[in-house]
Order: structure tokens, then sequence, then C-alpha cells
């Protein structure tokens, strides 16, 4: 990764990078992005994105989005464009607010489209919706990381409160019994705070909540989604990746202004810069030969829990894949 990086810092410097980025656009399209929970290959592209914010970082961001939004792609591409969009537009600093919110807006968008067929054939909710469910859970995870940078601009809030949420929320699909609670219950209480829905619109979303829709889904499995660009884990190589990198603890949410109580203090420890649990740094000490320790490590990159995302992971017997309260992104349960 250092080689690599190294190459592509040259590359910037020498005016070449554009043409390396085609490259590598190309070569993460057919050899990465089908990857199930990759580990730190996307970081290349991640690196090279933060070299050029304005032209690759934006270019990478809609080449993502484009694949979420086409039809014709298959559905394990869409699946994971959807994860690496989210994840890439929450972590990635050099992002402007108006990418991310150009990005929403055709998220959002496509899922309106998605709804009104659903509404015109008359579908019940049930597991063939999974992008659907993914990109909402990818849109509210967005809003996590940045919806108080978003409100510091005038035409991009009034642009974000004019988009559906409501409408998607309370839909018959019922993606809030889907998505996995830590992303659902941060992002409503951010949504509430900055007065994203209406008074109406609040207390229905209050009463899903409140009557733990989450645990009665009955046939509706769980969403399970990868986090691709979840924090860094390789030591040598952390230095390219952490000034361009946002982690939990640093975010301004809507309510950053309120009184914390220690259990927010404790999440912020979690995800604080070179404190994240299971990271190959100079803190903890792993045998690289040892494949279990390794093992162990690597699977705290992702929220993810380890089983695919096509299929459902909790239910209330399966406490040990179930999330901590509202939003870890950084930690995993060991498996």
């Amino acid at each position: 990764m250092v080689v690599v990086c190294e190459h592509l810092k040259s590359c910037s410097e020498r005016g070449y990078l554009p043409r390396e980025f085609d490259i590598l656009k190309t070569i993460f399209r057919a050899s990465v992005l089908r990857v199930h929970r990759s580990k730190f290959a996307q970081f290349i592209m991640f690196y090279a994105c933060s070299l050029d914010p304005e032209i690759c970082g934006t270019e990478f961001a809609l080449f993502l989005t484009d694949i979420v939004t086409k039809k014709g792609d298959d559905p394990i591409s869409r699946m994971s464009a959807v994860s690496y969009v989210g994840s890439y537009l929450s972590r990635a600093r050099f992002i402007s607010p108006v990418t991310v919110v150009i990005v929403l807006q055709r998220l959002v968008d496509w899922c309106v489209e998605y709804c009104d067929l659903q509404n015109s054939i008359g579908m019940a909710a049930n597991s063939n919706h999974q992008i659907f469910y993914a990109t909402c859970q990818a849109v509210m995870y967005v809003l996590c990381f940045r919806l108080r940078s978003i409100m510091d601009y005038p035409k991009l809030k009034s642009q974000l409160f004019h988009m559906p949420f409501g409408f998607l929320l309370t839909h018959p699909l019922e993606p809030l019994k889907v998505c996995l609670p830590s992303i659902v219950n941060e992002f409503l209480r951010q949504a509430k705070d900055a007065s994203l829905f209406t008074a109406n619109m609040d207390s229905a979303l209050d009463d899903a909540i409140e009557s733990d829709l989450s645990r009665t889904f009955g046939a509706i499995g769980r969403l399970d989604m990868f986090f691709p660009f979840d924090p860094y884990l390789l030591k040598e190589s952390d230095r390219y990746m952490r000034p361009n990198f946002e982690f939990w603890s640093m975010v301004r949410t809507t309510y950053s202004d309120d009184n914390e109580d220690d259990d927010d203090e404790e999440l912020e420890d979690l995800d604080a810069p070179g404190m994240n649990v299971g990271s190959l740094d100079d803190h903890v000490e792993i045998d690289i030969n040892n494949d279990e320790d390794l093992d162990y490590s690597m699977n705290k990159m992702s929220i993810t829990p380890y089983r695919s995302f096509f299929h459902p992971v909790a239910t209330d017997s399966d406490d040990v894949l179930s999330m901590p309260a509202r939003i870890r992104p950084s930690v995993s349960p060991p498996v």
C-alpha cells in the first residue's frame, strides 16, 4: 500500500493522476466492486480521490451512483455500489457538501421512483427489495455524518429539506423495519434536532420507533450492509488515509451543542483517532503469522456482521450480532 500510495502521489505531482485514475476505476469496477468485505484494496481509490477531490473525488461518487441507479446492472454490483457510495460520502473529508447533496438527491429520487413502481403493482414488503432498503440506509448513514455540515449552507439546506424523506420512511415498504437500528436512531435524532421533518412526520416516526418495529419485522430480515471505508487498519500506510478520513468522534452533529451523556463520551472514545479497537497500529500488537489474530482484527474493520448481506442477520436470539446503541461505525462484534 505504501508503494502504491507513493506512486499515486508522484502521478499527482507530475500531472498524470487523471490517466491513472481512469485505469484504477476500470480495475475497481471489474475486480474490486463485487468482492464482499474487501479490507484494503478500496482505499487505493480513496487515496487517489483525495489527491484530486474536485475531479477524481467527485467523479468516483457519481460513478458509484450511476451503478446504483442503473437498472441494467447486476444486483450484486448495485448492492455493493450502494455500500461504497454511502461509506465514501460519509468518510471522505475532501468531498464537498455540494457533491454530497447532488448524490443524495439522485439516490432519493431513485427511491421515490421505486416506491411509485411498487405502489402501481401492489407489491408488499419482502426481501426482494434489498437495493431499495440498502439505498435508504446509505442515505441515512451519510446524513448521520454530513447533516450538520450541509445545514451551514442555506441553498443546500433548502434542497435537502425538499427531499421527500417522510414519504420514503413511512412508505408501506417500511425501511425503518429493515435498516440497522443504530443508523436509524442516530439519523432520526439528528433529523429531529434539525427540524428536517414536520411535526406530524416527527410524531409518525416516533410512533414507529417506540412501537419497536425493528424487533417485530416478521419475515423481513435485518439489512446487513458492508461499510467499506470504515477506519483503516494498516499501520505503515495509515498516514496517507488519516488526514482525509472522517472519524465518527470528529463529526459535528446537529445536537453537538447539547449536553452529552456518558454513553456519548464512550462512543466518541471508541472511534477516536488512534484508538480503534483491533486496529493494526502502534497501540496493538498483532502477529500477522497468526491467522486467528489477523482475522479477529480485520473483522473489526466494518460494522457489518460476519454474514453476507444476502441473508437476514438479526433476531432477538441473535444479540451477539446486533448493533450497539446509536452508531458505532468502526466496531463489529468478534466472531
